[in-house]
């Protein structure tokens, strides 16, 4: 009886650290969307339609850099790491002024595209 305590103790723990996880996760992918994508006027919005300044620019890289790193609440890594980081050299290459570059930023920048597969549901 006292072992199966345990058990169930030991479960309980170490369901809540995962679940613990996954939201600190879901928290700062929740916090880069709130903070630079999300809204007409969202700092994204701006650079890509190239109305945002070169510290426009920087602060969205600085937002986006933190997005590969996170795991993703639905689909695959794979899937993730591509779409965040093709998204990552998009807002790179708008901060350096490569040419096209807003327009490979809007096609990263696909809300939909990226939701679809990896938004919690």
């Amino acid at each position: 009886m006292m072992k199966s305590n345990y058990l169930r103790t030991a479960v309980v723990v170490a369901l809540f650290a995962a679940s613990s996880v996954v939201f600190a996760a879901e928290t700062k992918i929740g916090k880069v969307m709130k903070e630079s994508m999300k809204g007409e006027s969202s700092l994204y919005k701006t650079v890509a339609l190239g109305k945002g300044t070169d510290a426009d620019a920087a602060k969205l890289l600085a937002y986006v850099k933190q997005l590969p790193a996170e795991k993703p609440p639905e689909g695959t890594a794979e899937s993730w790491a591509k779409k965040t980081g093709a998204l990552v050299k998009a807002v790179e290459d708008v901060a350096a002024k490569k040419p096209d570059a807003i327009l490979v930023l809007q096609k990263a920048g696909n809300c939909k595209a990226c939701h679809t597969d990896h938004k919690a549901k």
